[in-house]
């Protein structure tokens, strides 16, 4: 990337990446704006890209992480950040307390309600027998006190975790999807009344959440199993479909992408657009997960995230999840 001068950074909504040095945040941003990994050399200050998503030009703003840019730079640029990646090397076991401690400083910086979007990086070095003692992702978790976010209102950031490899662009298209579609979400918050998830195999119920007193959870898990009945009766390809349902007093939107099928259901009048962008970020989260194979987040906390990720602060949630 080109260095470029703060005067040089656009008008229009600003996500940085941070993460101690050799993260891998700059081989992260050749990988997803250019499609190759190239070696990157340690970035000195910070580089900046300019990318389009969803119509909208973003400033990409990959600061240094050595120690003095830490405490010079980072803070200027969290304080008028959109968006917040955050870059830890699973192989870096011997500085991990030291990340963790820049992490929170980090949280406490950020302008109320930003997304923040935790990479866990290199995992395509768990194969590697010359590579030992990599954290996994519960580890990471738990070293990181990350179901801190899980609570409702014990934050005011939205916040995911994904496990990628910046070498190989692994899960670095979901990851990225998930944090600008969050973004550009904020600006329509949509009144939700309740979401719902359905194994597409077996009809069971993978999650619920309810937002609102009207929304009737049975309801839905029979609406949902009609129309996989439906489609499996007609030989509808499932792997990856929308539909939209006007009712009396709500607007749904049914998504079906592969394992799963997904209702996201919102007050009547909510722009689909709006709804759309819930759906497709639950359902990339959840196929994110759901390819890591003994690595699934347990239901509770999955539930616990939505809630407070898309939920309304006004409307009463579930008991947080204890330490």
């Amino acid at each position: 990337m080109t260095r470029k001068p703060l005067g040089w950074i656009r008008s229009g909504r600003s996500v940085v990446l941070l993460g101690l040095d050799y993260a891998g945040k700059t081989t992260l941003v050749n990988q997803w704006t250019k499609g190759v990994a190239k070696n990157a050399t340690t970035t000195i200050g910070m580089d900046i890209e300019h990318v389009d998503f969803g119509g909208e030009t973003f400033n990409l703003i990959d600061l240094g992480g050595q120690e003095p840019f830490r405490k010079t730079l980072w803070k200027t640029y969290a304080k008028m950040a959109h968006g917040v990646i955050f870059v830890f090397d699973i192989t870096d076991r011997q500085r991990a307390q030291e990340a963790v401690d820049w992490f929170w400083t980090i949280e406490s910086w950020l302008q109320e309600d930003i997304p923040i979007m935790f990479c866990a990086n290199k995992i395509d070095l768990k194969d590697d027998p010359a590579v030992e003692d990599l954290m996994g992702l519960e580890e990471i978790i738990k070293t990181f006190k990350l179901k801190q976010f899980a609570r409702p209102f014990s934050n005011q950031h939205s916040f995911w975790i994904y496990e990628i490899s910046a070498k190989t662009g692994e899960h670095v298209d979901e990851a990225m999807a998930w944090l600008f579609s969050k973004i550009r979400w904020k600006r329509e918050k949509t009144d939700l009344r309740g979401i719902t998830v359905l194994s597409v195999e077996d009809g069971s119920v993978f999650l619920q959440v309810p937002f609102h007193e009207s929304y009737e959870p049975q309801k839905e898990e029979q609406k949902l199993r009609k129309i996989l009945e439906l489609n499996q009766a007609l030989d509808a390809q499932l792997e990856s479909s929308m539909q939209f349902y006007d009712q009396e007093n709500a607007s749904d939107c049914v998504f079906m992408q592969d394992k799963y099928i997904c209702s996201v259901s919102a007050a009547k009048g909510t722009a689909p657009h709006s709804v759309r962008i819930i759906g497709e970020s639950i359902l990339a989260v959840l196929l994110a997960q759901h390819e890591e194979e003994g690595e699934m987040l347990p239901r509770e906390l999955l539930e616990e995230v939505i809630q407070h990720n898309f939920g309304s602060r006004e409307l009463p949630t579930k008991a947080g999840i204890g330490e």
